[in-house]
């Protein structure tokens, strides 16, 4: 005979059932997450060995001009000034469909945005500025969730530089969404807030899906790209240093395309000169030109990362004459006789929409796309 529940038993087996239930699905997000490898194992360095990277100029006159590069500048806390100077801009614009949102730094220096809408105030806290600002910022707000994984607000509102305005960011909905974050724009997940701060800083601690933000070493340093160097500066400069200019030149391309996008990261349907979308990842163009495959270029040819792009001279005149110069009958010369500005018709500025535009890396003779001022 079965034992008779009263209804005040009933709801405690039923609570119990019920909390078994949620542990249950706990236990298997987490073995899900804790499965997932979100980025490169090689994208993120190790500190062990690292030396003060303020010694690297005593001896290297590059580490003088680096901090203006834009791999220097590509994260900042949203309370750094300049972000906080361009954030703010957002106030005096009018945004479409009665968008309106405040910005506010509290005594903490924290920066909140405020919005209301259908007579309900959010608020959600701004911690991240994304980008240097050579092409744009955008701003993200973190938080852990139950799991304590790092999940990402990304901001709905863009700076661009080409306009110097803000825009929806890319990506985004045009209309906002009606829970609390989607007020203030797109979630992502614990693994993929990993893989954004992965390629935004030179050494990201990193749990699975769980950031360390105290540990992080935010934007890329000197030691991202070259490895610890701590045993070099004890040495008094002695000892090898990681030297990309010695690297094989297709594992240098696939070094810079741990952050700017590889060409096996793509389908291969969608690697084809019509497809605007990857003219923004410049490694997987650069390694479909036949300037490239026919000869010993990098992405180092034409960029010298120790310098801002307005430092250097990567406008494809002196690279180019290298193998097309009209005063050699032997090499392949322009056939529209230009000699003075490559760039406009070989590798133009491509709009990927009104407020933004990247240079095509896919190196070729084309009269499809022209360059827009």
């Amino acid at each position: 005979m079965s034992e008779k529940l009263e209804p005040a038993d009933r709801r405690t087996k039923l609570a119990v059932r019920f909390s078994v239930a949620i542990a249950a699905l706990l236990l298997i997000a987490a073995s899900v997450t804790a499965s997932r490898d979100p980025f490169p194992v090689d994208a993120v360095l190790t500190t062990a060995g690292w030396a003060d990277e303020s010694t690297c100029s005593e001896c290297h006159v590059e580490a003088d001009t680096y901090p203006e590069t834009g791999h220097a500048q590509t994260l900042r806390l949203a309370s750094d000034a300049k972000s906080i100077q361009t954030l703010t801009g957002l106030t005096k614009q009018a945004l479409p469909n009665e968008e309106a949102f405040e910005i506010e730094i509290d005594s903490n220096s924290e920066v909140h945005a405020i919005t209301e809408r259908e007579g309900i105030t959010r608020r959600i806290r701004i911690d991240w500025c994304f980008g240097s600002g050579a092409h744009a910022h955008t701003w993200t707000s973190t938080m852990d969730d139950l799991l304590g994984n790092t999940d990402e607000v990304e901001f709905r509102w863009t700076w661009f530089h080409h306009t110097d305005r803000f825009a929806r960011t890319p990506g985004q909905p045009e209309h906002v969404g009606d829970t609390h974050y989607g007020a203030f724009g797109l979630f992502f997940d614990g693994a993929k807030s990993v893989s954004c701060f992965s390629c935004h800083s030179s050494y990201l601690p990193a749990e699975n899906s769980s950031i360390d933000f105290h540990g992080m070493v935010s934007s890329i340093n000197c030691q991202r790209c070259h490895g610890p160097q701590q045993a070099h500066v004890a040495a008094g400069g002695e000892g090898v240093i990681d030297d990309w200019m010695a690297t094989d030149r297709i594992d240098a391309v696939h070094r810079c395309g741990q952050c700017h996008r590889n060409a096996d990261e793509q389908e291969p349907d969608e690697i084809r000169t019509d497809n605007l979308d990857i003219v923004r990842f410049q490694p997987v163009g650069l390694l479909q030109s036949p300037c490239f495959i026919e000869s010993e270029m990098s992405c180092t040819t034409c960029h010298d990362p120790h310098k801002s792009l307005a430092a250097q001279d990567s406008k494809g005149i002196w690279q180019c004459v290298q193998c097309h110069d009209p005063q050699q009958p032997q090499h392949t010369t322009c056939g529209a006789g230009n000699r003075d500005d490559c760039l406009r018709c070989h590798m133009p500025a491509v709009p990927m929409n009104p407020n933004i535009r990247f240079t095509d890396h896919w190196i070729r003779v084309r009269d499809d796309i022209q360059e827009t001022k």
